[in-house]
């Protein structure tokens, strides 16, 4: 049985579960941590360079990371905080997040 962070990631983004070899789900926390960790790094080269493809995963991987945090016990949330938003974080400052282009990119996600 797989936990609710890579059900969910593998529900709403199935490329990013797919990638995965078979017996990357054994140690299923760990899978998760690395999921998130991946998600985090797929924002960032997004942030990076604003094209097609990063406008449409940016907001699609903001709403389930958003959704695994209301609705998380508190293992997912703090999996999320350590490896999605600790890396967002230490690489962009929130100003950067919401100024310049990256700003439509996000939009979708803070009107929702």
């Amino acid at each position: 049985m797989e936990t609710k962070i890579v059900s969910m990631i593998r529900q709403w983004i199935p490329e990013v579960v797919s990638d995965m070899p078979n017996d990357f789900y054994q140690e299923k926390e760990m899978a998760s941590y690395i999921l998130l960790r991946k998600l985090a790094d797929i924002c960032l080269q997004g942030f990076s360079r604003i094209d097609t493809q990063s406008e449409e995963r940016i907001p699609i991987i903001f709403k389930v990371v958003n959704l695994l945090y209301q609705g998380g016990s508190r293992y997912t949330r703090n999996a999320k905080e350590n490896e999605f938003l600790m890396v967002i974080s230490k690489e962009e400052s929130l100003s950067s997040l919401l100024i310049g282009q990256l700003s439509t990119v996000l939009r979708p996600c803070m009107l929702a």
